[in-house]
């Protein structure tokens, strides 16, 4: 009886060791994964986009409901137009070689900043992104935000997720399924994030896009967007629908100068 019982308890410890090594993931997939993720989210095979989207973001225990339109091409410029549901709009917003131009028409005054990044930390907007991240995040290739190679890799309970971590730069981890798109990025910065990407559909070239994205941040903000219509574009955009003229009487504030522009 000792001896039939020992042999079944080398069976169940053979079969469970079995089922940890089928579980085990190969060195050779979190490198492949990563690969074929770096090769089908940085690639645009486009010029430019039109999206418009719904935003819904909380700041300060106070919630705003918005629409938005971006449009432009990915090398640059640029524009956004952010209105308050169906009614005025609230900013205009235009990126190209220059930096980044905010124009805010109830306050009739434009703030430029010659980094993108850094106008967005200073005007407080939902996203900690330049447009062109935006836009591109959007569009499923944003390679700014993909770092070439990663510190650690490690999988996440039974969900066969895997995270990648990076030890510099402004992308801190990222987080992919077994297929090979993202559902989770954080970055570090004066303020970190976190951002979730979901609501996966494969577009007409066979790529996952996320139709809704939402980014949380650690003051505690928080911004829901709802992708409602994208159009990857393989013209580039006319200059004229590019152009953000101010109107007369605006004042201008340059961010990264900390001075005043004479008004237009």
């Amino acid at each position: 009886m000792i001896h039939r019982c020992f042999a079944i308890f080398l069976l169940i410890m053979i079969f469970a060791l079995s089922g940890c090594a089928a579980r085990k993931l190969p060195a050779s997939k979190p490198v492949n994964l990563y690969g074929q993720f770096r090769s089908d989210f940085s690639n645009c095979n486009a010029t430019g986009i039109k999206a418009k989207a719904s935003l819904y973001y909380t700041s300060e225990g106070s919630g705003h409901r918005t629409t938005m339109n971006i449009w432009g091409d990915f090398n640059s410029p640029l524009r956004l137009d952010v209105r308050a549901g169906i009614g005025a709009y609230v900013a205009h917003l235009r990126e190209d070689d220059a930096g980044l131009t905010a124009f805010y028409p109830e306050q009739k005054t434009a703030y430029t900043h010659s980094s993108p990044y850094r106008a967005v930390q200073l005007l407080g907007l939902p996203f900690p992104f330049s447009l062109k991240d935006l836009a591109g995040l959007i569009a499923g290739c944003y390679p700014e935000l993909i770092p070439e190679s990663y510190k650690s890799v490690n999988s996440i309970g039974n969900s066969h997720n895997l995270l990648y971590a990076f030890d510099a730069g402004p992308v801190s981890s990222i987080t992919l399924t077994n297929q090979g798109f993202p559902i989770e990025i954080t970055g570090r910065g004066n303020i970190s994030w976190r951002m979730e990407l979901s609501s996966y559909e494969m577009n007409e070239n066979g790529k996952m896009l996320p139709e809704k994205i939402t980014v949380f941040t650690k003051n505690g903000d928080k911004a829901v967007l709802r992708i409602k219509s994208r159009t990857l574009t393989t013209e580039k955009w006319a200059e004229d629908s590019m152009k953000m003229a101010l109107p007369e009487g605006t004042e201008t504030i340059r961010l990264d100068k900390n001075g005043y522009i004479e008004n237009y």
